[in-house]
């Protein structure tokens, strides 16, 4: 089974009022060379037209909270913090 396929499989229920992951300073983005935040995250969180450069665009929603755009961002420069209770990633056993 392909990441993706495991991907779809999670039971998630965004909260449509708090947005959980963003980016801190944009223009930190801007000066970033390597955008790791665009390759690590497993759901595509992380969105930039770099033939426009535009700023880099968050998808929170498609967040599974692994939190490793925290862990690559060498600027520290992503807001990461776990869902409001009742939304984000539902865990099951087995």
């Amino acid at each position: 089974m392909q990441l993706q396929d495991k991907i779809a499989l999670i039971d998630f229920n965004p909260d449509d009022n708090r947005q959980h992951v963003a980016v801190y300073k944009q223009e930190q983005c801007d000066v970033c060379k390597e955008k790791q935040c665009l390759n690590i995250c497993p759901t595509g969180v992380f969105k930039w037209d770099y033939q426009l450069g535009s700023p880099i665009l968050v998808y929170y929603k498609q967040c599974v909270e692994c939190g490793a755009c925290r862990l690559a961002c060498q600027f520290n420069n992503i807001i990461f913090a776990y869902p409001s209770g009742g939304f984000g990633v539902a865990y099951r056993e087995g």
